[in-house]
């Protein structure tokens, strides 16, 4: 059994350098191309608003503050009584309403992906080259927004998405869910595109051209999945739309005001990855994004078996890994370090982050002996094949 830990030890290992040194590396390639200054007025941002998160108004405000000549399509429910206070707020300001257009819509019918619903609507008034889909949590870097000026020449169809990325967060549980978007997203989009194996986007945030959208009725196709961000990449894929992975950061910060909300989001999460396994799985995605979740996992409770010493190990590993990709995060975030401060070489995020990779085998074990059913907009949901199946 020994010999099978210092195996399992040695291949994670393996892997997770791996897995740092692919993210790098793409990072550099695109990072060194050249970036001109892209015309703004060819992008219409297309933003689903839902109330209930106290920094709603501040993040559609940043974007608008972030651009000069970006126009904003807002899609808002009729019954959302909050998030309509929260648009006219803003678009009191006139240097703001003159490139927003706000449309109320009605609640989205039972078994209907509400944000793919909105979305679908939103398609026919988008008057742009380019469209941007961008949550309502989610502040895009303007200055990053330079990359797509490499992507605008390429006259393939193509979908490009972006990398989130979490600063200036408050509250314990929310930091914990920062420290693992923080401490993933990067390594694992990169990675994957680094290997050519990127078959799906963040839906947070991403941009293609306007025409896609209406010549395939994208929206229209996936709006009964449960999971659109794969769901769409899988569709355009299967039309050879080419997925791009850009480093535009945007910057989405999730409010988890207590322990149980920290839990169903992670669990949330991770089963939407079980979604994407059964729909995307390869030997790629095996060794480059589980086996280094899984593994670390393992080790860990073979630790417990095994003793103290052992349980040390395991620690050091963690301790390892949290360093050595903040490490490598210092030099893709360095621009974003010169605007922020000090905030993404301050030690301070290491706990969270530690203690983010020690929970996580924990909510694994969790998410793999409880029901699939997650509770998304207050309802709860069955995750079983992809698509939306409301539990009663």
């Amino acid at each position: 059994m020994t010999v099978l830990f210092n195996f399992l030890l040695i291949f994670a290992v393996i892997l997770l350098i791996l897995k740092l040194i692919f993210s790098f590396i793409y990072f550099k390639r695109i990072n060194s191309l050249e970036k001109n200054k892209i015309d703004e007025s060819k992008y219409t941002v297309v933003q689903p608003i839902l109330s209930g998160d106290t920094r709603l108004e501040d993040d559609l405000s940043a974007n608008l503050k972030n651009t000069d000549e970006m126009k904003f399509i807002w899609l808002v429910d009729k019954s959302d009584c909050l998030a309509r206070q929260t648009v006219e707020n803003i678009l009191k300001n006139k240097n703001y309403s003159s490139r927003v257009e706000v449309f109320y819509l009605d609640d989205v019918p039972q078994e209907v992906n509400p944000k793919v619903f909105k979305l679908s609507q939103a398609i026919k008034k988008i008057k742009t080259e380019y469209t941007v889909i961008l949550d309502d949590d989610a502040v895009i870097d303007r200055k990053k927004l330079d990359e797509l000026s490499i992507y605008e020449k390429d006259k393939a169809e193509w979908i490009v998405t972006g990398i989130p990325y979490n600063y200036n967060i408050k509250g314990f549980y929310s930091k914990l869910i920062s420290a693992f978007i923080n401490s993933n997203s990067i390594f694992s989009y990169f990675s994957m595109s680094f290997l050519k194996e990127n078959k799906t986007i963040n839906g947070m945030f991403y941009i293609l051209r306007t025409d896609i959208l209406k010549k395939y009725s994208a929206f229209e196709e996936i709006k009964y999945w449960l999971c659109d961000d794969l769901a769409l990449a899988t569709y355009l894929l299967s039309k050879n739309v080419k997925i791009i992975q850009s480093t535009i950061f945007c910057n989405v910060r999730n409010t988890v005001p207590n322990f149980r909300k920290y839990i169903l989001l992670m669990k949330r999460w991770l089963l939407f990855s079980n979604v994407y396994m059964k729909n995307a799985f390869s030997i790629k995605f095996l060794f480059i994004i589980l086996l280094p979740v899984f593994l670390p996992a393992i080790l860990l409770f073979l630790s417990f078996y095994f003793g103290i010493n052992h349980f040390i190990i395991v620690i050091v590993l963690f301790v390892g890994k949290v360093g050595l990709f903040h490490i490598v995060r210092l030099f893709i975030y360095q621009s974003e370090i010169q605007k922020k401060g000090n905030f993404f070489h301050k030690a301070d995020e290491l706990p969270y982050e530690l203690a983010s990779e020690f929970l996580l085998p924990f909510i694994l074990v969790y998410t793999l002996l409880t029901p699939p059913v997650i509770i998304w907009r207050n309802k709860k949901i069955r995750v079983k094949d992809g698509k939306i199946h409301y539990e009663v």
